[in-house]
């Protein structure tokens, strides 16, 4: 305290500065300035809001023109944090139950006269990757099962399956060869385990290979979902008028 400084002075601004914060706002006197110790307490403000109902208070503390970062913290109602949670993609639906996909196709050999073989032919499923989902009819010779191989992207696809820990099927959804016709094959959209598969893109593939004959091969993209629909397929040669339906 300054010799000029009376006592009665120094009691009077300390009491005008303890008012002030009670009533929360800071009255500045012309003449009265702060002591150092002022000037350290008062170097930012904090205004406290209360909220309705006795809800946690906003408080937001602004700093002076000394350079400080301004900091803003909000609570939330009930003192709790506010979190989001993502839930897991949903797996693709499954094939319609109940659905069956069928698959008609002629069969028209090119050459008129004379004996003409019965060809082998396949008619397979395989997913977007274009690995074997599931083989819906396969006609060859069981006497000559070595010529089976003639049907080249079904075996190819097939020994992959296999190689990958499949079992061998061949045997168990063969069947003898036909005449030359009309026929349709159905598929009720399970895998080789027995499972629905899921609804999406895939191809339908039909291949046809006889002894002294021609080798043919349709293989075409759909999309299967939860609508029926018919797709004409383009002809290759001795297999002609094909389609594929889904009847749900």
């Amino acid at each position: 305290m300054s010799n000029s400084e009376s006592r009665y002075d120094l009691v009077s601004r300390r009491a005008l500065l303890k008012r002030s914060l009670l009533v929360g706002t800071l009255v500045f006197a012309p003449g009265l300035a702060c002591s150092s110790s002022d000037k350290s307490v008062f170097a930012t403000d904090t205004t406290t809001t209360l909220k309705p109902g006795g809800a946690t208070p906003t408080s937001t503390t602004v700093a002076k023109a000394s350079g400080a970062t301004a900091s803003t913290t909000t609570a939330k109602a009930g003192g709790t944090t506010g979190s989001t949670t993502t839930a897991p993609a949903a797996a693709g639906a499954p094939f319609p139950s109940g659905g069956q996909l069928t698959v008609r196709f002629s069969f028209t050999p090119s050459a008129a006269g004379g004996r003409v073989n019965n060809p082998y032919v396949a008619v397979w499923i395989e997913d977007a990757s274009g690995a074997l989902v599931r083989t819906v009819s396969l006609w060859y010779k069981a006497a000559e099962s070595k010529y089976v191989q003639e049907l080249r992207r079904w075996y190819t696809v097939d020994r992959a399956r296999i190689a990958k820990g499949g079992t061998d099927t061949m045997r168990t959804i063969s069947g003898a060869t036909r005449v030359a016709g009309a026929y349709s094959v159905t598929w009720d959209g399970k895998n080789d385990a027995g499972a629905l598969v899921a609804q999406g893109e895939y191809f339908i593939c039909i291949e046809a290979a006889r002894e002294h004959g021609p080798y043919e091969l349709i293989r075409e993209a759909i999309t299967i979902g939860a609508k029926a629909f018919e797709k004409q397929l383009t002809d290759n040669g001795e297999l002609t008028a094909a389609s594929v339906a889904l009847v749900v």
